[in-house]
């Protein structure tokens, strides 16, 4: 059956004079549900670097993007990782450079990111009943920019959306700083030994 059949043209009308922007009516509060400021990836395109790809040309397509974060998939398709516009800026590219003796020219995607076996996220039913305060005080109590919402589906953990701590911080008027007093010594460990 063809489309028009069942649907009707809106009328539109003509601009005489330039529109107002709307005016923001409130912030989100702390209060509110956390879903309202999830990015859906169901109902969002996501962004995909592969671990070959170069620095600068990753950090390019997020600006065309329009993101700061990227996933990262295989050949195959499945993800590896994920990796920020301050992974790449960042004192990360230096030190790894630095240690493996190359230019930071020289270095991928792969040297950078973060390794989808050290992605902390939470579950899509946890979140349902969560409040956005719930989400700020999870992503400052494990200093996350990021926090990736994964559900169980037919069996398998489906990448279902996340939240991001800059729309937040913007949403409800406040930051979102690390709480540095819960990093683990495995972390700081990690940290001296490259």
């Amino acid at each position: 059956m063809p489309l028009t059949s069942r649907f009707k043209p809106l009328p539109l009308s003509s601009m005489t004079t330039a529109p107002e922007l709307p005016k923001v009516q409130r912030m989100a509060l702390p209060h509110d549900a956390a879903l309202s400021l999830l990015t859906d990836l169901h109902h969002s395109a996501c962004v995909v670097a592969q671990p070959h790809d170069g620095l600068d040309q990753t950090l390019h397509l997020m600006l065309r993007a329009g993101v700061r974060m990227v996933f990262v998939a295989g050949v195959d398709g499945e993800l590896v990782g994920m990796v920020t516009a301050e992974d790449i800026q960042g004192e990360r590219p230096v030190v790894r450079a630095s240690s493996h003796m190359v230019s930071r020219r020289e270095l991928t995607v792969a040297d950078v990111m973060v390794p989808v076996t050290q992605w902390d996220t939470v579950d899509l039913s946890a979140v349902r009943t969560a409040r956005l305060g719930d989400i700020a005080e999870t992503m400052h109590e494990h200093g996350l920019r990021y926090l990736l919402v994964t559900q169980a589906k037919h069996g398998k953990t489906v990448l279902r959306g996340l939240f991001s701590a800059s729309r937040l911080e913007m949403a409800m008027n406040t930051t979102i700083e690390p709480d540095l007093h819960s990093r683990s010594f495995a972390e700081l460990e990690m940290v001296l030994a490259h």
